[in-house]
């Protein structure tokens, strides 16, 4: 029998099993946001249908760290430029896992630094060589998907402290919540749904659309302002700010209108009404020593900074915050030298430095990105204004949290675009020919002006 060779047709109807790779990342990074709102006590045998689904949840991680390690074996790791920010938080993470032998609980802070290797790996491996830029793309809008889906849940869950006749929801919506969040966490999930939708409002013109992103925009501020959380109203002034001075759109309609309201406001109440309002408003109704002390927070910087002063070096594991002070620290900074000492610190707060970085980097060579990709570069810069400002008087992206899902996407996105979109060729334009009288010449203008 003679050997017939396959067509072209047969030999591509049978997909390699490693085709569909990127679908199975993406599942693994909807398996890091399941595991949200649980931890290390969930692992134990479940007594009911509630325990266990908590108890499943918990160990998700434990699945998607080799799982997705493996993916990113076969397929090969994606290019990073060589100020990668999640490659330099990744290194924080393995300097974070090193210090849990420190750490006075060690399998607590093991189970947070499985959870963080494990988000920086599965992104990696969300992003497939042969078409990285639509992989990158697909991660952020998916990321930008669930964090808009919390946040409708949320909402839903505490619609009576944040729809209901209260003056403030700050105190109602933990009950409401059964403890699951506090304001600022609600106010975190409402802001990057609502910046993502305030920078689509000034990009498109479907008027379905536009109506569409207004809407959630103004239900995503209404919950922010709802929630008198100080870190996300400033975060999410900073972040429009930001939006408005790099991007010319936003600049020629979105600023003359936010002009107009602020005359609106100051012809309505006079400016000594108007910052007495502001001021009541931050406040909250605390004491002067509660405002003064950032709610406790300079108490919890003083614990933070000894604790630090005992490990300086390798620092005591992720978690160290509550293992050794007994207390949320309140600041992404000091956790990190809490985790990793100052060998992780370092890489930490770079990571910070190069995503800026590579934020301006692409802004100054927008034009030669695609028209989707410079919205969602904007998007990305806005929502990593609203976390670097949340940096400070929260932890953003030092432990596992939705911080850390969230920047890590931005991050791997940015990255993406280094290295693909900017070393992409640009194409010569079109040879022009000369013509007169109807009849095309064999003189050639190499390239056309």
């Amino acid at each position: 029998m003679s050997y017939q060779p396959k067509s072209k047709l047969q030999r591509t109807s049978k997909k390699n099993w490693y085709a569909h790779l990127p679908i199975a990342a993406l599942v693994l990074w909807t398996f890091m946001w399941m595991n949200l709102n649980t931890g290390f006590w969930n692992i134990q045998a479940p007594s009911g249908a509630d325990e266990l689904q908590l108890f499943l949840r918990a160990l998700l991680p434990f699945l998607t760290l080799p799982v997705a390690t493996f993916l990113l074996l076969h397929h090969g790791m994606p290019r990073l430029p060589s100020n990668s920010p999640s490659r330099l938080l990744l290194f924080y993470g393995f300097i974070a896992a090193i210090a849990t032998t420190f750490s006075p609980v060690p399998a607590w802070s093991a189970y947070w630094s499985v959870t963080f290797l494990a988000t920086v790996i599965v992104a990696w491996a969300c992003i497939d060589r042969r078409d990285p830029m639509l992989c990158s793309r697909m991660l952020l809008q998916v990321t930008w998907a669930a964090t808009f889906i919390v946040a409708a849940v949320l909402a839903y869950q505490a619609r009576n402290s944040v729809f209901g006749g209260d003056s403030t929801a700050y105190f109602g919506v933990v009950s409401d919540l059964n403890g699951l969040s506090r304001s600022s966490g609600v106010a975190r999930w409402a802001a990057v749904p609502g910046l993502v939708c305030i920078v689509r409002i000034f990009h498109t013109r479907r008027r379905a659309l536009i109506a569409f992103y207004v809407g959630i925009a103004a239900i995503s501020f209404y919950i922010v302002y709802r929630m008198q959380s100080r870190g996300a109203i400033f975060g999410s002034v900073a972040a429009l700010l930001f939006v408005l001075l790099v991007s010319s759109r936003m600049r020629r309609y979105a600023l003359p209108f936010a002009i107009i309201s602020m005359t609106v406001i100051l012809l309505v109440e006079t400016p000594e009404v108007a910052s007495n309002r502001v001021a009541e408003y931050l406040e909250r109704g605390q004491s002067q020593e509660e405002f003064v002390t950032l709610t406790g927070r300079t108490r919890a910087y003083e614990h933070g900074l000894a604790a630090f002063y005992d490990a300086p070096i390798f620092g005591r594991g992720q978690w160290a915050d509550r293992l050794t002070i007994g207390e949320h620290v309140h600041n992404s900074y000091l956790q990190a030298l809490l985790n990793g000492g100052l060998i992780g610190g370092i890489p930490y707060l770079a990571s910070w430095l190069a995503g800026w970085f590579l934020f301006f980097k692409l802004q100054k060579r927008r034009l030669r990105l695609s028209p989707e990709d410079r919205i969602c570069l904007l998007e990305a810069g806005a929502v990593m204004m609203f976390f670097t400002v949340r940096a400070i008087p929260e932890t953003t992206t030092a432990s596992f949290a939705v911080d850390l899902l969230v920047m890590v996407a931005v991050y791997v996105y940015m990255e993406t675009l280094t290295t693909c979109a900017l070393r992409r060729p640009v194409r010569a334009k079109a040879p022009v020919y000369l013509r007169t009288h109807g009849q095309k010449h064999n003189v050639r203008i190499p390239y056309a002006t």
